[in-house]
């Protein structure tokens, strides 16, 4: 897989002061201001406790005896207790038992002065616009997905990277402004969404094709860093502002200047090669050199400009990705394991954001810190046990937090219901699913090929769009039907995913691949062992291949 561009670039330096610049600037700083206003509408979304207000109480009389006159109980299946209704309110209690909806509700305002759902009364039967928010966000973000990835493929990293982050501005922008009226306010959602992970996904790819291959474990590490950083940090500027609004124009002004000089970023060389355009390809790698203090030699600048890279029209298509069996088993393992992982995560992340028995910022910041030992946890065990072993020892430590989730709901242990208890058994799955994450994440930059590396991504952010859009209405049921829903689904998705993990070829320390060629080669005779059982992952060695 050596090709002329491998040795132009290690000409010009693989690890030098130019990779390191732009790993720390785009990989670091820039991921974590772009999770915060990605992620914002999550915290402006929250709903917070309410119920029906009632009239002036009189002096003399109790608040839980005057509420209980007015308000009608109900036996709440998801905690086995008798609760006050919040949807509902007796029309006349000294005449009748007749009821009726709430004309004017009572917000709990001592953690959130405001969020979208109180301004708007988005709760009791209208609920549900919250979670078809998220819904509609994440299929226009799955849309997005596979345009942006066939878009960067095909125009550039970077003019993926400028539209992304126009769009997610834009967006975030609408919704400010039209938050009265839900198509809108549900537009602008969908269109920050719409383009997806691109916004940094390109940024990485491009950090990934100028550098050495020991060094995409610490790309990879600075970028969940980052993203693990803004996570821990938005809840913190929530809890100041107070107000939504304020919030999301405050975080989304963190992405002005990276959209007015983002022509400024570099273009991935290696793409520009493989594109069949020496002379931008040259272009840029001077502009490595010159930072490294490097230079190219002349005799490799010329082979440049005579060699032909490998182009063809297949390599732009989606189905390119199940182009042969090898190909097609990659990305569908991968495929799944990013649609777990995200519902995994999400469903983490709204839980955190609704805690109503506690600093809901505090707990979200703490969990969220759980994240940067995990960066690093999985930076080493990927580089020490393989990536493989890695994620499958991840999803296995996730898959039993959710069992043990699952019966402290039951409430038939003692010991389960220590409320340190519950918040440990949160932040390590919140730990070990950001390690799965770190390995596919890694896994998806390294098994497919230059020409269908950014589509592979973006075919992965599908599926994680698609698996996040699952977790509303997951935590819905979890408020609406049994509390024991998420950790019974989530166990048997994760114990999968542990499998799935397993069955993928190592690649640690490998070359990537240039072509869709080598991608089908890639990972030949690699076998997964397990006592008496023998996983053969290699199909083309299987009879009848079709390839």
């Amino acid at each position: 897989m050596d090709s002329v561009y491998e040795r132009a670039l290690s000409e010009v330096g693989q690890n030098g002061k130019f990779q390191k610049r732009f790993d720390i600037f785009y990989n670091f700083i820039f991921t974590s201001l772009w999770a915060i206003a990605y992620n914002s509408i999550i915290l402006a979304l929250v709903i917070i406790p309410y119920s029906c207000q009632l009239p002036s109480k009189p002096e003399n009389v109790s608040g839980m005896e005057w509420k209980s006159r007015y308000i009608p109980t109900y036996y709440d299946n998801s905690t086995g207790k008798v609760a006050f209704s919040r949807c509902q309110i007796y029309i006349n209690p000294d005449e009748s038992n007749e009821t009726k909806a709430c004309d004017v509700y009572s917000y709990n305002k001592t953690w959130y002065k405001s969020t979208v759902p109180s301004e708007n009364n988005w709760i009791c039967d209208d609920e549900l616009k919250v979670a078809h928010i998220f819904a509609y966000s994440k299929i226009g973000e799955a849309v997005g997905s596979v345009i942006f990835g066939w878009f960067g493929d095909i125009y550039g990293r970077r003019l993926s990277y400028v539209l992304s982050l126009f769009l997610l501005v834009l967006g975030r922008l609408i919704s400010v402004l039209t938050s009265p009226w839900y198509i809108l306010f549900v537009a602008g959602c969908v269109l920050a969404w719409f383009p997806s992970w691109t916004v940094v996904q390109s940024a990485t790819v491009i950090s990934m094709e100028i550098s050495a291959p020991e060094r995409r474990s610490t790309i990879a590490t600075l970028r969940t860093l980052g993203y693990s950083t803004g996570m821990c940090i938005m809840p913190l500027i929530y809890w100041w502002l107070g107000d939504w609004k304020t919030f999301m124009i405050v975080t989304t002004s963190t992405q002005l200047p990276f959209l007015l000089f983002s022509w400024k970023i570099l273009e991935s060389p290696r793409w520009l090669w493989v594109e069949g355009k020496p002379k931008d390809c040259v272009k840029e790698l001077n502009r490595i050199a010159k930072v490294n203090k490097t230079k190219m030699e002349t005799e490799t600048k010329e082979e440049i400009f005579m060699t032909k890279a490998t182009k063809t029209t297949e390599a732009f298509r989606p189905l390119s990705l199940f182009s042969s069996r090898r190909l097609a088993i990659n990305t569908i393992l991968q495929l799944y394991l990013w649609a777990s992982v995200s519902l995994s995560y999400t469903v983490l992340l709204l839980s955190s954001s609704e805690k109503s028995d506690g600093n809901p910022f505090l707990e979200f910041t703490w969990q969220s810190m759980a994240e940067v030992p995990a960066t690093f946890l999985g930076a080493w065990l990927a580089d020490n046990l393989g990536r493989r072993h890695a994620g499958a020892t991840a999803y296995s430590v996730s898959a039993l937090m959710w069992i043990l989730i699952f019966f402290r709901e039951c409430g038939t242990s003692t010991w389960l219901q220590e409320w340190w208890v519950g918040s440990t058994l949160v932040i390590v799955n919140r730990l070990a699913t950001t390690v799965s994450y770190y390995v596919i994440y890694l896994f998806n930059m390294e098994l497919y090929p230059t020409c269908l590396r950014q589509s592979g991504m973006s075919m992965g952010n599908v599926f994680s769009s698609g698996g996040s859009a699952i977790a509303p209405y997951l935590m819905y049921k979890r408020r609406t039907l049994d509390t024991r829903i998420p950790g019974a689904v989530l166990f048997v998705v994760t114990l999968l995913g542990t499998g799935s993990m397993l069955l993928l070829p190592e690649t640690l320390n490998a070359t990537l691949p240039e072509t869709v060629r080598d991608a089908r080669d890639f990972g030949r005779g690699d076998k997964f062992k397990y006592g008496a059982i023998q996983l053969n992952t290699d199909p083309d060695q299987q009879p009848k291949d079709n390839e």
